[in-house]
């Protein structure tokens, strides 16, 4: 009979992991590889539906054997333990369907942005510049341009800073016009030289101001709400404008801090954010322009795959020790740790759902994170962790409390199929603050019609 294929010091482990929630083709590898006898999964199924059947023969006599020797009192507290557990079923139950009703709504406002949402028409793209004349090792490159710590809706007086920076949101849109317009032609002056196919955009958090600080709440220059719209608005023109210079724009995006929606910074659903629903209506604001794929995880961190290489992006908040090179060596390579984890992983991880990992790698060679509102390299051996600056620049809280200051920048990096990471720009957003080219911050009492 087939059931004796089935080494007995497998069937326990069988029954325990097919209960965990793991697939017959699953146990079918791990007998496989264990035990070096192939067992089909259709095997594996009919045993363990003729021994589940077994064990529940058997619990029913012991049972009925039971019930002939109990007394009227005995009978009496089992019944009562019965109505306990199932008055705790019940409250159990109740918790968990609050808790599905609780994300389906999250889910559901989701979807509806999704499908109700119109999109700006698609634009054509243009055809790029070749290199002229052959290029020994010529390949093509990719462009990565972080956008990260925008703070779309803060107020930074002049007056309050000595002169030395001042922000708003009209401000924040000149910045991200020069931004987008200055990325296009960094990519055009590459081209010179080499293919430039595509460009990776990471949004790496604190999109808006938020009211997380009692403050900021009184000195926004608008609400959460309209922080969050306004920038998407904005944000995904960029986009729009920049995707027909590239053959693809990927735009993978993690949420920072300053957009949460709770005091304390949350450890469970962080992906409930003003930064996430910025992100969801950019990608709809953009859902025509096929060129533009985005990327929009629940987890607080994620990976890019660009030119071969893995980079960790995250926002940084992750990192304790205020910015310091020590203490953002100490994060990153945590979470390298943290990634790494997963290789040990490879037999538990069928009680998993299958595929739960894919395209997650065991490593990754750099990282992208911005919180610190500054440029900085710092090197990790496979290559760097980048702090990728920050639009808004120097505010108040950074020269009272950090006695710190730095220019609104944003960084650019140049990669290669072969080598890398071979290159780096910086763009200075502060010499757009006084240009009279921005784009269309006019939203209509009903959104849809600003595409009217």
């Amino acid at each position: 009979m087939t059931t004796f294929v089935i080494p007995e010091e497998a069937k326990e482990e069988i029954v325990k992991r097919k209960m965990a929630g793991a697939t017959w083709s699953s146990l079918s590898r791990w007998v496989k590889d264990r035990w070096g006898i192939e067992v089909h999964r259709t095997t594996l199924q009919k045993w363990y539906d003729r021994e589940v059947d077994l064990i529940d023969e058997e619990q029913s006599c012991d049972m009925e054997e039971m019930e002939a020797d109990f007394s009227p009192e005995v009978h009496a507290k089992l019944a009562k333990k019965v109505e306990t557990y199932k008055g705790e079923a019940r409250y159990w139950k109740k918790v968990a369907e609050a808790s599905i009703k609780k994300e389906a709504k999250e889910d559901l406002l989701i979807d509806s942005i999704k499908k109700f949402t119109p999109s700006y028409k698609e634009v054509k793209k243009y055809k790029h510049r070749k290199p002229s004349g052959k290029i020994k090792g010529n390949s093509v490159q990719s462009m990565i341009a972080p956008l990260t710590d925008t703070h779309v809706g803060d107020n930074v007086e002049a007056d309050q800073m000595m002169g030395l920076n001042a922000y708003n949101i009209d401000i924040f849109n000149r910045r991200l016009f020069g931004w987008a317009n200055q990325l296009i032609t960094l990519a055009e002056l590459r081209r010179n030289s080499a293919e430039v196919g595509e460009l990776v955009i990471p949004m790496l958090g604190d999109m808006i101001s938020g009211d997380i600080h009692e403050e900021l709440a009184r000195t926004n220059n608008d609400h959460c709400m309209g922080q969050m719209i306004r920038g998407a608005n904005l944000i995904a023109q960029a986009l729009m404008l920049i995707a027909p210079h590239f053959d693809k724009v990927r735009v993978p995006c993690v949420v920072g801090n300053h957009g949460r929606m709770t005091r304390k910074p949350p450890m469970k659903n962080k992906y409930m954010d003003w930064d996430y629903m910025l992100y969801q209506w950019i990608s709809v604001f953009c859902a025509e322009q096929k060129n533009i794929e985005f990327h929009i995880p629940k987890s607080f961190m994620t990976t890019v795959n660009v030119c071969n290489r893995d980079i960790l992006l995250a926002h940084g908040d992750f990192i304790n020790g205020a910015g310091s090179g020590t203490a953002i060596n100490r994060g990153v390579s945590n979470m390298r740790n943290v990634m790494a984890f997963q290789k040990g992983l490879k037999d538990e991880v069928i009680q998993l759902q299958d595929n739960i990992l894919d395209g997650v790698p065991e490593r990754f060679e750099s990282a992208l994170i911005g919180h610190f509102h500054r440029i900085d390299e710092i090197d990790i051996g496979t290559g760097a962790v980048h702090i990728c600056g920050c639009m808004k620049g120097g505010d108040e809280f950074a020269m009272q409390r950090v006695q710190a200051i730095n220019k609104p920048r944003q960084l650019v990096l140049y990669y290669h199929p072969k080598y890398g990471e071979i290159g780096k720009e910086i763009i200075y957003l502060n010499r757009y603050d006084n240009s009279n080219k921005q784009f269309n911050d006019i939203l209509p009492d009903v959104w849809s019609k600003t595409f009217n």
